[in-house]
């Protein structure tokens, strides 16, 4: 299919309100030449100034984003609308069939999310296993048990992450839903703090950051007193919900308030659990994630060389989710663009390839940032940059 780049539907949109790219660069905060350079696919936005923009044209920065996935070039991979058939479609079990086993449907989801945190295929790992994971997720809730809730909402936050990265939001915000409702009727504190964190994380990938904060802050205020009784399991919990926390008023436009929460309590929250504990938990809380975010924070703020410097203490090896690892890739990259060293920038992309290959299939800005790349290449690394581009179909 045609693949419409985010420079060709910010002007799309900008065209249709009769805005002129003064105009919008104005109320942007940037420079009409540098909006000029993003429509003609010569410089990738940044996701903060991406978000300006669609504030001033009036459309949720997925709009923008709104590429759905490329069709594969192997005949057998399912597609997204297999996922969306499923998630539309479910229906409670049957009377004259047998409801899937709670602890076998729990095994794969297991599977499931480790493959999307490890595999270099999760893309299309994922995308087959969902349909099913969905629709066994939905009948085993009909069971109406403790187990049973806490089953399914695991398999509806695993297809929540994994719709985000395929930039359908829509389908995310609905996945986060369902684990909302069913974490709650399961009625245990733990997991009903993890659906929390997801819903903040559903309301980030929709520009709904304030939102975010406040469902992060009432996941915190109910996991807290769970916390002296816990265990390592409630300490990452509550360390992921500050960590949404900190995005969400970063994102808001306090950017101080969330260094100091990253800083202070998910810096000390930190130091009691370890990056490869033995206990698992859906956000791999750890010091390395907080320094993670800490240099995500600095990205939203527009800072590229404070994300350099956070990041040269960053072990990535320290962390096993390939998606922490090849997020952080993508903002060091973007930071090393911003301040002209496209080079270092294709050195991260080609980083983000041996990670997982598939996030150049999949992550538009990526797909805009080769494509930018290219066509500004110097003699000397224009080849590598060509081959990077042909390998995952980025036509310039």
């Amino acid at each position: 299919m045609t693949e419409i780049t985010t420079g060709q539907m910010v002007r799309l949109q900008r065209e249709r309100r009769g805005m002129s790219t003064t105009a919008l660069a104005t109320q942007s905060g940037c420079t009409p030449r540098h909006i000029e350079l993003i429509e003609h696919g010569k410089r990738t936005p940044s996701l903060p100034l991406l978000r300006e923009i669609a504030k001033v044209l009036g459309v949720r920065t997925a709009v923008l984003l709104g590429e759905t996935p490329r069709d594969s070039h192997e005949p057998s991979r399912p597609q997204i609308g297999d996922i969306e058939r499923a998630m539309f479609t479910c229906r409670p079990l049957s009377p004259d069939l047998e409801p899937p086993d709670a602890d076998q449907l729990s095994e794969r989801v297991a599977a499931a999310r480790s493959a999307w945190f490890t595999s270099a295929r999760r893309y299309s790992i994922l995308m087959a296993a969902l349909p099913s994971l969905v629709t066994d997720a939905e009948s085993l809730a009909a069971l109406r048990t403790p187990r049973a809730r806490s089953v399914a909402t695991d398999a509806y936050m695993l297809a929540r992450g994994v719709l985000k990265h395929l930039q359908r939001v829509d389908l995310a915000h609905l996945a986060a839903d369902r684990a909302m409702r069913l974490a709650e009727e399961s009625e245990d504190p733990l997991t009903i703090a993890w659906a929390y964190w997801n819903l903040g994380q559903s309301m980030l990938s929709d520009d709904m950051h304030q939102i975010a904060y406040d469902v992060a802050r009432q996941g915190i205020e109910l996991l807290e007193p769970h916390v002296p009784d816990g265990d390592d399991r409630h300490l990452k919990a509550l360390g992921a919900l500050h960590l949404l926390a900190a995005i969400g008023e970063s994102r808001s436009g306090d950017d101080d308030r969330a260094r100091e929460r990253l800083r202070g309590t998910a810096s000390r929250l930190a130091e009691r659990v370890r990056d490869h504990s033995d206990v698992y938990d859906l956000a791999f809380f750890g010091p390395t994630n907080v320094a993670i975010h800490l240099a995500s924070i600095e990205n939203d703020a527009g800072r590229p060389e404070d994300v350099l410097r956070i990041a040269d203490d960053i072990d990535l090896a320290a962390t096993p989710s390939i998606e922490r690892r090849t997020t952080h890739l993508g903002e060091v990259a973007r930071a090393c663009e911003d301040l002209g060293d496209d080079a270092a920038s294709l050195l991260h992309l080609l980083r983000i390839e041996r990670e997982s290959p598939e996030e150049l299939d999949h992550k538009l800005l990526l797909r805009e940032m080769v494509r930018a790349l290219a066509r500004r290449a110097r003699p000397s690394w224009a080849p590598e940059v060509r081959r990077l581009a042909e390998r995952h179909g980025i036509q310039s």
